[in-house]
């Protein structure tokens, strides 16, 4: 085991927890989705395209998902990691191309989730530790896996990336299915992008730039992961044959928390078979929002309600986008919008009933059409008061019940005060906040990264009912009344500096010395990056991981500048190569 090994909880589970919510939802909507891996594909269904998400792949290969895990040394891993990955492109036989990709340096508004999550999970493993001695009398004599080295910039990934590269290589001149296979792209930890953006990326690529890509119908995609993201940037890329590829959810529970998954034994997952995958098939929920909403549209004169014909991938474009209300990895969701007291269902009934009276979209591409979206949020903003009734009873504070129940959100969240005499104009630009967050995330899912440096900088949304007078916040809008906002695109951060950025001091261990320092000094002109002692907010959530980490913000100057202090020649030559950014790598087989 590497030396920089810390004693930390798992991450894996964190991730985990969050993930059946969009799936359950979506597959109790429409079954017709989901299906086994095992029933086979159909001969039109035979796949072109296979995308790893390989971090979905990296992290059960390092530290496991269940109480029987055993600790494996740095070989070991990697060689489970290429056993899995060559597990997964068996399975799929992709015909054309196998991408391979690991997350890279992230925007700015996906560092602060990421720091949260890894300040939250090592208080979660010092706390664990801490149980340990109180029970044992003394630490393990092992030391668990640091899951925070499966990071941009580390020694760790660096290593696998060199490894993953020879492994493609040996597999194309050794293995025959490779050999015979799908060319191969692996795009590393060194270049920039979240893995499955490099994928969306790429895809968007194709379909300007190749040919053949809507030949025969269309290229049959296969992506790979758990996270349910991926199901949103599918249905954004308009492609008519998109399946994702996931581990059944009663094969990744097992052993773990109630019911019969506890009882279950926790199977090998190099064991895995085809009866233990699924697949969610886009296509057939592409065709069921086509059903649903065809008999509104001009197309069907016996139900004639709409002035418009309906355009499917505009009705898919506007769910993807109001779904954000309920939060993702860059925006926090509005407080009384959750998928689990029904806030999809219920906004896809509102943005049904509402069609009509809007009079056309919400969105068009990366804009939004702030009169309609008005009208949306009226309709859902009536919802708000009788969430914060029930709130007030669940959490036995009688203040969330009030008339001025908003006030007492904004005091007790966001620190303003009623009494603020700035208190109006604050809110307000949290509004603004918001809604240029809305724009970044719908660049990010049609475009790819428009910023890399904006974030959202507040730990909590706004209230449903300050989202007024929308268009307001807008310059200028086009001949339809659809706006966007402006952004700079910026540049990514450096692996090393994007360390800085997402982990605890805990794990400062992972970063070269001159990099630790600046993290564990107390003279360091950053030490306030980095606190030893934080709260954590419920904030209505029933789940620990759904809590909000109350840290602070990383103020991007004032961290470059103070990384631009150090001098090169104090880093190592290994070092400085996990600080260089890195191109994908193709290999073409020669059959």
């Amino acid at each position: 085991m590497a030396d920089d090994c810390l004693p930390l909880s798992p991450r894996f589970d964190t991730k985990l927890n969050g993930i059946p919510k969009m799936f359950r939802w979506l597959t109790d909507q429409y079954p017709t989705i989901n299906r086994r891996l095992s029933e086979g594909l159909r001969e039109d269904r035979k796949v072109d395209s296979l995308y790893l998400d390989m971090n979905g792949i990296i992290h059960p290969c390092t530290h496991g998902n269940s109480d029987s895990y055993v600790e494996l040394n740095e070989t070991e891993m990697f060689k489970k990691i290429f056993m899995y990955t060559d597990r997964l492109y068996k399975l799929a036989k992709p015909r054309k191309l196998l991408y391979l990709a690991v997350d890279g340096v992230a925007p700015r508004a996906k560092m602060n989730q990421q720091r949260s999550r890894r300040f939250r999970n090592s208080k979660d493993s010092e706390e664990l530790m801490a149980a340990v001695v109180a029970r044992e009398g003394k630490l393990p004599d092992s030391k668990q896996f640091d899951s925070n080295c499966i990071t941009p910039g580390t020694d760790f990934m660096l290593k696998l990336s060199l490894a993953m590269n020879k492994w493609i290589e040996y597999k194309i001149q050794t293995d025959p299915f490779w050999k015979d296979g799908a060319t191969v792209v692996f795009s590393g930890p060194d270049v920039p992008g979240e893995g499955e953006h490099k994928v969306m990326d790429y895809i968007r690529w194709g379909q300007k730039n190749d040919p053949d890509w809507n030949k025969d119908g269309g290229l049959q995609h296969v992506l790979y992961g758990l996270d349910a993201d991926l199901i949103m940037l599918g249905l954004v890329s308009h492609e008519p044959k998109f399946m994702l590829l996931r581990e059944k959810m009663s094969v990744v529970m097992a052993g773990r928390g109630k019911g019969r998954n506890r009882n279950r034994k926790p199977k090998n997952m190099l064991e895995y078979g085809r009866e233990d995958f699924e697949l969610l098939e886009l296509s057939i929920l592409r065709e069921m929002f086509d059903l649903q909403f065809r008999k509104f549209g001009k197309r069907d004169t016996d139900t004639l309600k709409l002035n418009f014909s309906i355009d499917t991938n505009r009705v898919i474009d506007d769910f993807i986008f109001f779904c954000m209300l309920v939060g993702n990895d860059f925006l926090p969701h509005c407080p009384h919008l959750s998928i689990d007291s029904g806030a999809l269902s219920m906004m896809l009934k509102i943005y049904t009933d509402s069609l009509q009276k809007m009079g056309g979209y919400l969105t068009k591409g990366e804009k939004i059409h702030p009169k309609r979206f008005q009208f949306f949020m009226d309709q859902i903003m009536q919802h708000e008061r009788s969430y914060f009734e029930s709130r007030a009873v669940e959490e036995g504070d009688k203040k969330w019940a009030r008339d001025n129940y908003d006030e007492y959100y904004y005091s007790n969240k966001l620190e303003i005060s009623p009494d603020d005499p700035d208190a109006a104009s604050k809110r307000r630009q949290i509004a603004r906040d918001y809604m240029e967050g809305l724009h970044w995330v719908l660049n990010y899912y049609h475009h790819g990264c428009r910023s890399w440096n904006w974030y959202f900088p507040h730990l909590y949304s706004p209230l449903a009912t300050d989202l007024f007078d929308l268009s307001e916040f807008y310059d200028e809008v086009d001949e339809e009344g659809f706006g966007s906002f402006p952004f700079e695109e910026g540049t990514p951060f450096r692996s090393l500096v994007q360390l800085l950025s997402v982990l605890p001091p805990q794990s400062a261990k992972l970063l070269p010395k001159p990099y630790a320092e600046l993290m564990l000094q107390d003279e360091s002109p950053i030490a306030d990056f980095y606190p030893k002692e934080f709260v954590t907010d419920a904030n209505g959530k029933r789940q620990p991981w759904e809590a909000v980490v109350k840290i602070p913000f990383i103020a991007g100057d004032r961290l470059l500048d103070t990384v631009n202090l150090l001098k090169e020649e104090d880093l190592s030559e290994a070092e400085k190569r996990r600080n260089l950014p890195g191109k994908e790598h193709t290999f073409v087989p020669p059959k």
